[in-house]
């Protein structure tokens, strides 16, 4: 039987989601705790596979593996939970034997830029990347660039500016240098024209934004996953919701003590 698991994962502790000898990460996580549990003898034996790769440093609610296994949905995704360290499946279904989670049919990133800054001008630097562009100045890679933005969307949220950003794929670090983009047209460093002329392949570089605020929100297929979240899993994060919320209100305590207003 072929599974689809979803899964949520605090990307600040792990190097990447990519497997990488001798540092943590988020496949290598996955892989380890799959075979603790007698799901998996091994990635190549399971056909392991996941769906997108987040950098160090980014976190993700919704990106999805998938693997062979002989053990019931039902058993693998609590002893999955019970072993898994910053990692936590919350949804699952069977798939067909040829599914690979890559061929998705949209996926859904959250950047939150942070700091007083003017959304309707925010909304202005998005109206340009909407569309079919080759973004091969807004990426790592510079062949295969051409991508489509679905769409990308400007809101608030207290003290930051939600860009969410769908399409079917994405190239290395391209969120991450629209992001950028955006906030230095906001902050009055670059203009509209110069967002246009690198689009149209100028060689210019805007910048490439910190990873931490990226959040990989869905993956999405033609099919729907049931959601298996349990009390633990939910505790678990309430609880780094409330250490982070903690850490925040310390660390601007100390910087309105010391006449530095960080947001």
């Amino acid at each position: 039987m072929r599974f689809a698991l979803k899964i949520a994962y605090d990307g600040t502790k792990f190097s990447g989601s990519q497997r990488q000898p001798k540092v943590r990460t988020v496949d290598g996580e996955c892989i380890f705790v799959l075979k603790k549990i007698g799901a998996i003898a091994g990635p190549s034996e399971s056909r392991y596979q996941s769906a997108s790769r987040t950098d160090r440093g980014v976190s993700a609610a919704g990106n999805v593996i998938a693997f062979d296994t002989q053990v019931s949905k039902k058993a693998l995704l609590g002893s999955f939970n019970s072993a898994a360290r910053d990692v936590w499946g919350w949804a699952m279904t069977a798939v067909p034997d040829h599914f690979n989670p890559r061929k998705a049919a949209q996926r859904w990133y959250r950047y939150h830029l942070p700091g007083d800054l003017d959304i309707d001008r925010a909304r202005s630097a998005a109206n340009a990347f909407r569309g079919l562009h080759d973004f091969k100045r807004f990426a790592r890679v510079k062949t295969g660039t051409i991508r489509t933005l679905d769409s990308l969307e400007i809101s608030r949220a207290e003290a930051f500016l939600l860009l969410d950003i769908k399409g079917q794929s994405f190239l290395w670090s391209m969120v991450r240098r629209i992001a950028s983009a955006v906030e230095l047209f906001c902050r009055n460093r670059i203009s509209i024209g110069e967002i246009d002329a690198a689009l149209a392949g100028a060689k210019l570089d805007l910048g490439l934004a910190a990873p931490e605020p990226l959040i990989l929100m869905d993956v999405a297929y033609d099919f729907e996953f049931e959601s298996y979240a349990n009390t633990k899993v939910r505790k678990e994060i309430l609880e780094r919701v409330q250490r982070t919320q903690l850490e925040a209100a310390q660390w601007m305590t100390i910087a309105r003590t010391i006449g530095r207003d960080v947001l």
